[in-house]
């Protein structure tokens, strides 16, 4: 069993905050409607009239949900429970260090709250970044800041070279790419967190 260790020194880490069923499922209906209208149209193209009225909302509705249409295409990026880091910065939830990074990874699956993404959004997610290399720039932008502060967490934990931490962070960010990509090509009828432990497996055992 493991205790809950709170911790304030994760500044980089955008901490999940607790939604109602609701609230997660108009956010990910406008995201959703701003990621087709990036794909079908081009990011700088489609107006915020435009995606209040493909998401079904009111534009004051909109920015109660995002600042502007760059965060709303994007989702507001990665981010982790607070239990999720507490929990693997008491030592679980395994005791294995590499099994307890993998689940803090797919941690941010579980994140958002509400059902999974399927393979409809991750194929639209895909094809907006594609058509828009100014959205792949941001979100690259997100996920350096969000690991960064993941590299903060394993050195918190763990008294492994800095070297180490970075050389795992991009081993599993490679695997969970693919996992996605193998996802949403839909060759695999299995859930992202599935493919992913089992593709994690697979290079255990190549690195073996």
């Amino acid at each position: 069993m493991f205790h809950s260790t709170s911790t304030d020194r994760t500044p980089r880490l955008r901490i999940a905050e607790p939604m109602s069923a609701k609230r997660v499922r108009t956010s990910r209906e406008i995201t959703r409607a701003a990621r087709e209208l990036a794909a079908e149209k081009g990011y700088d193209e489609f107006t915020l009239d435009e995606l209040a009225e493909r998401a079904g909302v009111s534009r004051r509705t909109l920015f109660n949900y995002y600042d502007g249409k760059l965060e709303a295409t994007l989702g507001g990026g990665p981010q982790l429970t607070q239990d999720d880091i507490d929990t693997f910065l008491a030592g679980g939830p395994t005791g294995e260090f590499v099994d307890d990074v993998a689940a803090l990874a797919l941690g941010v699956l579980r994140a958002s709250g509400g059902a999974p993404m399927g393979r409809d959004d991750w194929s639209i997610t895909q094809r907006c970044l594609e058509a828009n290399p100014k959205l792949i720039i941001g979100a690259q932008r997100q996920f350096e800041g969000f690991g960064e502060g993941i590299l903060e967490l394993l050195a918190q934990r763990s008294g492994r070279p800095a070297v180490e931490h970075q050389l795992l962070l991009g081993v599993l960010g490679m695997t969970f790419k693919i996992s996605i990509d193998q996802f949403s090509c839909g060759g695999d009828d299995r859930e992202v967190p599935d493919i992913f432990r089992d593709n994690l497996l697979t290079v255990r055992r190549l690195l073996s």
